[in-house]
C-alpha cells in the first residue's frame, strides 16, 4: 500500500460519486494524504453543499471553490492553500467539459468557440492551476 502519510494532495474535479477525481480522492485518504477538495461554485450554492456531503468522511482540511475560467478563483484557491499548507504535493487535476451542442455532431462540426471552451476548461486550467 502506498504512504502518503504527510502529503498534501489538492483534488479538482470531483462533481458526485461517479466522479474520477472522487476515486483518487478516496484512496489518496486511505494512502494518509491531506486531502484539499475545489468544487465548481453556482449561485445557488448546489455544488458546494452536494460535493461538501459527499466528501466529509474524507475530512478536506481545505474546501475551496474554484471555477478554472476564473484566474482569481484560481489564486484565491491556491492563497487558501498556501495559508493552510504551505505547499501542495500532489495536484488531482481531473477537470473536462464540452458544451452538449457540441458533443452531438461529428467532432469537424464542433464550433469553434465550443472547441475553445473545451480546451480552456479542459487543458489550459492545468497550466493556470500548476503556475498559481
Amino acid at each position: 500500500m502506498l504512504d502518503l502519510t504527510g502529503k498534501n494532495a489538492l483534488v479538482t474535479g470531483i462533481a458526485n460519486n461517479r466522479s474520477i477525481a472522487w476515486g483518487i480522492a478516496q484512496q489518496l485518504h486511505k494512502a494518509g494524504a491531506n486531502i484539499g477538495v475545489t468544487y465548481l461554485p453556482d449561485e445557488k450554492g448546489k455544488m458546494e453543499k452536494k460535493v461538501a456531503e459527499l466528501v466529509e468522511p474524507l475530512n478536506p482540511s481545505i474546501f475551496v471553490p474554484c471555477n478554472v475560467q476564473d484566474d482569481d478563483q484560481i489564486q484565491s484557491a491556491f492563497n487558501s492553500v498556501q495559508e493552510k499548507w504551505g505547499r501542495v504535493d500532489i495536484l488531482i487535476h481531473c477537470l473536462a467539459f464540452a458544451n452538449k451542442d457540441d458533443l452531438s455532431g461529428s467532432f469537424a462540426e464542433t464550433s469553434r468557440s465550443g472547441f475553445a471552451t473545451a480546451l480552456d476548461i479542459s487543458t489550459y486550467s492545468l497550466v493556470k492551476l500548476c503556475g498559481a
